[in-house]
C-alpha cells in the first residue's frame, strides 16, 4: 500500500507500507509497517480494539528502538507527520455516537461519486477524548458506506478536515475502502492513501497483532 503526503506547496512524500487488518468481532485490529523510504523504514503500529471501551494503540519507533503507547488525550496526534490523527485509525462503533439527521437525496461533485446519492447525517461522540466538535457524514444511500466526513474542530467549532472515500472495491463480497484522500483545511495539507493487492478472510494468526511482533 502506499501514502502520499502532500504539504501546502505542493511537495509530495510517498511512503509504502503493508496493512493487516483483523476482525475480533468485540473490536477490530490493526498491524500496520512501513518499509519506504529509509526515514521510516522499519516503523511499526498496532491498534488492539475494543468494542465499548478505549482501543490499544502502540508505536514503533526503530530508530529508538522503543514502543510508545498513544494517550488517550494524544489521540489528536498525527499519525508518522500525515494528516491521519490517530483517532482517525481506530475503529467506530454505532454507539460511539449520537446522530442526527440533516437531509435525503445529497449528491457530491467529484466524477468518483457519479450516480451516488448519499444521506447526510451528523455524529457527536459521546467520547470525551474525541478531537472533533462534530462530524458530518455523507452515507451512501445504496450500500451504506460513508463517502465523505467533515470534521469540525473542537476549540472554534470550524472546519478542520475532509475525508473522502474515493474507491471502494467488492472483494469476495466485502465492500473495502481502497483510495482515501485526507484534506487538512488548516494546514493546507492532503494525505492520499491507496490500499493495493488487498486479500481478505486469509487467517491471519493473532500473534500478528501483539505488542511482541511490533518490537522484533
Amino acid at each position: 500500500s502506499v501514502m502520499t503526503l502532500i504539504d501546502k506547496n505542493g511537495s509530495k512524500k510517498v511512503r509504502k507500507l503493508d496493512v493487516y487488518y483483523q476482525d475480533k468481532g468485540n473490536g477490530k485490529n490493526a498491524y500496520m509497517v512501513f518499509s519506504e523510504p529509509a526515514d521510516v523504514n522499519g516503523t511499526k503500529f498496532l491498534t488492539i480494539g475494543h468494542r465499548g471501551a478505549d482501543s490499544d494503540q502502540r508505536l514503533y519507533l526503530p530508530a529508538l528502538k522503543k514502543t510508545r503507547k498513544i494517550s488517550t488525550s494524544g489521540k489528536d496526534g498525527e499519525f508518522v507527520n500525515s494528516d491521519l490523527w490517530f483517532y482517525d485509525l481506530e475503529e467506530r462503533y454505532f454507539e460511539d455516537n449520537t446522530y442526527t439527521f440533516l437531509s435525503a437525496n445529497e449528491t457530491l461533485p467529484d466524477k468518483a461519486f457519479a450516480g451516488m446519492t448519499f444521506n447526510k447525517i451528523e455524529m457527536k461522540s459521546v467520547k470525551a477524548d474525541c478531537p472533533y466538535a462534530k462530524s458530518i457524514a455523507w452515507v451512501n444511500a445504496q450500500n451504506d458506506c460513508i463517502y465523505r466526513i467533515d470534521c469540525f474542530d473542537k476549540k472554534d467549532g470550524s472546519l478542520l478536515k475532509t475525508i473522502l472515500t474515493v474507491k471502494v472495491d467488492t472483494i469476495k463480497g466485502i465492500l473495502v475502502p481502497t483510495q482515501m484522500i485526507v484534506t487538512n483545511h488548516r494546514k493546507g495539507s492532503k494525505t492520499l492513501m491507496q490500499l493495493n493487492n488487498v486479500e481478505v478472510n486469509v487467517g491471519l494468526k493473532d500473534d500478528v497483532f501483539s505488542v511482541k511482533n511490533l518490537e522484533q
